[in-house]
Order: C-alpha cells, then structure tokens, then sequence
C-alpha cells in the first residue's frame, strides 16, 4: 500500500503525541519567577513605564486614550497621582464591561460607536496592547528557570516525553526550547508561513521534525505569533515578541499584504476561542492530555473563571476513563496558609479520582531545580 506524504506527516504526528507521558502546564507563576507582573500589576506597571517614559513614543494614542479611559469610567487619573497608590480594577472587570458593550451594541456616554470603529472595541485592542508592552519591558533578560527545567528533563531523558501547555502570553518557554536546536525542535501545533526565517541565533527556524518535536502548544496566543485576518495565516516571529511594536510599527503580512494583528485572548469572563489556530491548538491539547499519565499544574491557582481550562480537562478526563496523576507546583515563599488550602481545595473538588491529587510545597524555581519524587 502507497501512502502519501500528508498522510505520512499525520501518521507521524500522531505516533510523537503516543509517546508523551507528562503534561505540564505554565501558568502566570511561572512566569513570575522570571519577573513578569502578575495580572493583577500589568496597569500599575504599564503606567510607571508610561510615567517614566520608558514606553516608546510616550505621547503615542494609545497612551492618550488609555489615561482619558480610567478617569473615565474610574476616576482614576494616573497623571495626579502616584501609581503605586492606585488600586486599579481587574482586567476581567473592565474587559467585561467592554465585552458587554460590543456584544449588546451599547455605547457609554463620550464613548459612542463609529461606522469604521467603535471606540469601545479600540481600548479593548489598547488593553491587549497593554499586556504586550508590559511584558516586553519586564521580560527583556534571559529565562533562567525555563532553561534550568528544560536541561533538567533533556538531561533526565524525559524531554522528548514532555508536552508544554502554556497559557502565558511570554516567550520564555519558547526561547528556552529554541536553544536547543537543532537536536529539538518547537511544534507550536500549528503551520506558519515562514518556516525558513533566518535567524542568526539558531541559523534557521525550519518545519519541525516530527522525531525530534517538543510540543509547546500555547492556549491563549503568543507575543511572538501575527496573524493575518485577510488571508488566514500565522507568522512565527522567533525569539522575537513582536506583538509588543504592532501598536507603534504596523506589520503587514508577506502572502497578502494585508496588516496583521495578535492573538491573544485576554483574561475576560468571555473568552472567544474561535480563531482557526487556536482551535487547532485546543484540539491538540486535547489529544495529548487524553494519553498523558502525569500533569504538572505550575504556577497556576485553578481559578473558578478559568472554565474553557476545565472543560478541557473534564472532557479528556472522562473521556480516557481515568484522571492521570496530578501535581500542583504553585507554592512561593511567604505565601499564606488559607490560599493554599483554597488551591488544594479546587483542584481535588474537580478532579473525580481525589487520592491522585498531590498538593506539594515546591515552588516553581524548585521543581525546575530538582523535579518531585513522584
């Protein structure tokens, strides 16, 4: 019998997802350990860079809009006052709001729709912006622990059967795996238009090989991904968050010419999935977490408001007929008592087989050090 070359491809996709054993999931804790903001800093951090002027082109629109935005709606003018003073609300406050707004078709005085673009969905695309401008500046030096976790299990053989689900925006796991090519390779789980990109720090981003893949498939978007709405393609930008520059340097796209934007899905009640690549990303994570024997939860509290995480969970969960072993990495120095009762709590409410819920001491930085006796 003659196959054919795409269905060989698949054949092979299929066997490297049979061989992972180990899941492990980087939530905004991890990145933590590296110097991001948590979620609940990213406005007073982009408006201390603002105020210090190290956003380029600091009287840029989005700025402008940004500051008229919260005195707005919160009486918070971040021009009279110290930053570190201000309590801010959440993003999931003020993204709902807005999410609401678009969806009813409902305007805020000052702040009425428009034929070309309400005004209402240009701060949600500023805030997302925000997101990406904070973490550029925050995370501008070398990932130390991703690397430390990532020699760990090359070292201890266990790369290769190691699945990253990410749901950070950063790329610290990415350039953590990019070091190690050519012997690894990344599969995002999706294809990009620019495989052959040159790049001088790992001589070239090629299509990944599927005997030597790790697969980082990232939930929510990445800094370093640009899609184009017109011709439905997804461009890599390697060791590069480019996502940061579009709100000041437009990027078009090289198939079309069309101009090209980010995913990202922002921290929001109502998280919209129906991008092409995303859902092809959820459905391969689905796939690996059906088979996987072991998930790792690492810096990631399991919050109520997370329930595409958890239907995601639920469904391979059920579906496999069994819950893996599950691990809790989200522990910190100083970190009180009743929140971690409170975390251990969620995860073994959820999961149906409890005695395979292990809640640990260890911190992120530990278990990229040492790994757990499991």
């Amino acid at each position: 019998m003659i196959f054919s070359k795409k269905f060989f491809n698949i054949y092979q996709k299929e066997e490297e997802i049979e061989k992972i054993e180990d899941v492990i999931f980087l939530g905004a804790g991890a990145s933590a350990s590296e110097g991001a903001p948590v979620q609940g800093a990213l406005f007073k951090e982009y408006f201390r860079l603002y105020k210090d002027g190290e956003i380029p082109y600091t009287n840029s629109e989005i700025n402008t809009r940004l500051v008229k935005f919260f005195n707005a709606f919160f009486g918070i003018n971040v021009n009279q006052r110290k930053v570190e003073n201000i309590s801010f609300p959440s993003f999931e406050e003020i993204l709902g709001i807005l999410e609401l707004s678009i969806n009813r078709q409902e305007s805020f005085r000052d702040y009425s729709f428009s034929p070309a673009k309400p005004l209402i969905q240009q701060i949600r695309e500023d805030l997302i912006f925000l997101i990406a401008i904070v973490l550029d500046k925050k995370l501008e030096t070398t990932p130390q622990y991703h690397e430390i976790l990532v020699n760990r299990l090359k070292k201890e053989k266990r790369l290769s059967k190691t699945c990253f689900i990410s749901l950070n925006y950063d790329i610290l796991i990415d350039n953590a795996l990019i070091k190690l090519f050519p012997e690894y390779h990344v599969d995002y789980g999706v294809e990009f238009t620019n495989f052959e990109r040159k790049i001088e720090s790992v001589k070239y981003w090629e299509r990944p090989d599927p005997k030597k893949s790790i697969f980082l498939l990232k939930l929510h978007g990445s800094l370093n991904w640009l899609y184009c709405p017109t011709c439905i393609s997804l461009t890599l930008t390697p060791l590069e968050k480019r996502v940061a520059k579009l709100v000041f340097e437009p990027q078009y796209c090289d198939m079309c010419g069309g101009e090209m934007i980010p995913i990202i899905i922002p921290p929001t009640f109502f998280k919209v999935m129906s991008n092409f690549f995303l859902q092809k990303i959820w459905r391969k994570a689905e796939s690996v977490l059906t088979r996987a024997r072991r998930i790792f939860f690492c810096g990631y509290s399991f919050p109520d408001a997370d329930v595409h995480i958890k239907y995601l969970l639920k469904r391979t969960e059920i579906n496999k007929g069994s819950t893996p072993e599950i691990f809790i990495i989200n522990n910190h120095e100083g970190k009180p008592l009743y929140q971690k009762e409170e975390e251990e709590w969620r995860y073994k409410r959820f999961f149906k087989e409890k005695e395979k819920v292990h809640y640990t001491s260890y911190s992120f930085q530990e278990f990229c050090e040492q790994g757990i006796n499991t």
